[in-house]
């Protein structure tokens, strides 16, 4: 799992990495998967991403990668 912004000032969504399954699909090499939210917001591309979880990460994102693990 690696955290991802969506856009400038948002908060941080939790994507799974290439290799990693989600919703019973494994993402392929060069890719990440949509937020686990399923925010309607995301366009396809993400702005940035950090493998370090920051203060500001969405809460749903949190609760369903809890689950996940």
């Amino acid at each position: 799992m690696i955290y991802a912004q969506i856009m400038a000032g948002g908060r941080l969504h939790i994507a799974a990495e290439p290799g990693e399954e989600v919703d019973g699909y494994v993402v392929r090499r060069g890719h990440l998967s949509a937020p686990l939210c399923h925010t309607p917001r995301f366009d396809g591309s993400y702005r940035m991403t950090i493998n370090v979880p920051l203060a500001n990460a969405c809460k749903t994102c949190r609760r369903i990668a809890s689950k996940v693990k």
